[in-house]
């Protein structure tokens, strides 16, 4: 059975990013701060919040004068599960063909070569 990501969308993953950072934080520094960094109203923050606590990626506590937001998931988990998600939506499940792609299409450098091979070896040791 193919593995479903949260599915945050672009939008969520900036409110997403600002609680992991820091939380909790009210709804009016989230605002605020969604209005700074993307330029939206207040209406399109407090609907991305809304989203965002249905799917169950966050939740409240009542403070002393508002509602403080936080992360329920942890940011680890979310990028792999998302990661999980587009392999197997994308590229089947390979990560060979994803690796392929990317290598043909953008020059590694030679820290990057030194990454992947090390990765490898840390997956084979574990065998």
């Amino acid at each position: 059975m193919e593995e479903r990501g949260v599915g945050l969308s672009n939008n969520e993953w900036y409110i997403m990013e600002y609680l992991w950072e820091d939380s909790p934080k009210t709804a009016t520094q989230i605002i605020r701060a969604m209005e700074q960094e993307t330029g939206w109203a207040k209406s399109t923050t407090k609907t991305m919040l809304r989203r965002l606590e249905q799917k169950g990626c966050i939740a409240y506590r009542e403070g002393e004068k508002a509602r403080e937001y936080y992360a329920v998931v942890k940011r680890e988990e979310v990028v792999e599960s998302e990661t999980n998600s587009f392999l197997n939506r994308i590229y089947n499940g390979s990560l060979g063909l994803l690796v392929n792609t990317l290598v043909k299409k953008q020059e590694i450098s030679d820290a990057e070569m030194e990454e992947l091979y090390r990765i490898i070896k840390e997956a084979k040791e574990k065998k």
